[in-house]
């Protein structure tokens, strides 16, 4: 599992919200990429990204399992990665 985390510079929550991704990153051992959608618009139109921030959860192929966007918190993003880890560690 990893993290996408697409966001621009221009953008005052992405700033904000970028140390709580990465210590979601550092606390559950997922790798994140940051993506800046201004330098990488080819991958933020593949993930079908129209938002800043954005952030996509991926399985270990490469395929979106969860989307959150615009209006999020660190706490759902956890509770979402608990309640998966819960269900692959049986």
């Amino acid at each position: 599992m990893r993290i996408l985390y697409f966001k621009n510079d221009s953008c005052g929550v992405c700033k904000a919200f970028l140390p709580k991704i990465q210590r979601i990153s550092n606390d559950y051992g997922l790798e994140v990429e940051i993506v800046d959608i201004v330098e990488k618009p080819e991958l933020a139109g593949q993930n079908m990204v129209f938002t800043v921030p954005t952030i996509l959860i991926m399985d270990q192929t490469g395929s979106e399992i969860k989307r959150f966007a615009r209006n999020f918190s660190e706490l759902e993003i956890r509770e979402f990665i608990e309640r998966l880890l819960s269900l692959m560690n049986g």
